[in-house]
């Protein structure tokens, strides 16, 4: 599903990634775990086409992602990609639906398409938060809003979830759930989830754990 090979990243004279080299098959669910400042979530970011790497490749799903143009890029993004941060990054002013639809309506689907919002409900209904559709963001919990950051990020039916310490703004509670909802959904859609974490009860989880140090995978 995903292969990276030989990254580098590096701001100005600070080399953040040093070849970085990793394979991640289809419906695994990978930990990248390491020291603050081991390049954990550069790497991530770089795996999204978020960021261009100074060097190296990445494949998702045979494609040289970095061989594409801006536009197919940004458009590949969209539709193979789901990304999910330790801050929501809700649109304050719609609703959950609406966010959630929104990745669909980037994509080029029609403001009001039947089939769109019914998937849209479909993924809220999936991660517990049926009930907020109607809800902006300020009307929801942390956890709520998380879930319905997650359930954005498959609107499009991504190959890959990319999460960057996706629990990390929780309470303990919301923690757990969370932890244990990545996992329901990689049961439920097969889906590939590669996940940054400093949890170390989210880390021990996942089918292994790639470990990071100074920009290099130990």
């Amino acid at each position: 599903m995903i292969t990276v090979e030989k990254i580098h990243k590096s701001f100005g004279d600070l080399e953040v990634l040093k070849g970085v080299d990793m394979h991640i098959s289809k419906g695994e669910v990978v930990g990248i775990v390491g020291a603050s400042g081991a390049g954990k979530s550069t790497l991530l970011n770089i795996m999204g086409s978020l960021m261009q790497p100074s060097g190296g490749k990445i494949f998702i799903n045979g494609t040289d992602i970095f061989s594409l143009s801006a536009k197919d890029l940004a458009a590949f993004r969209n539709r193979e990609i789901g990304f999910v941060f330790q801050f929501h990054h809700l649109l304050p002013e719609f609703t959950a639906l609406e966010n959630v639809m929104m990745p669909a309506l980037i994509g080029g689907a029609k403001w009001g398409s039947r089939e769109v919002e019914e998937r849209a409900k479909m993924l809220l209904e999936d991660l517990g938060v049926g009930e907020r559709m109607q809800h902006k963001p300020m009307q929801m919990s942390g956890g709520e809003q998380q879930r319905v950051a997650i359930a954005r990020a498959l609107m499009n039916k991504p190959a890959v979830l990319l999460a960057d310490e996706p629990s990390g703004n929780l309470d303990s509670r919301n923690k757990e759930e969370l932890h244990n909802l990545f996992f329901t959904l990689r049961e439920k859609y097969n889906q590939t989830i590669v996940i940054v974490t400093h949890e170390q009860e989210l880390a021990a989880k996942c089918d292994r754990c790639i470990v990071m140090k100074d920009g290099m995978v130990l």
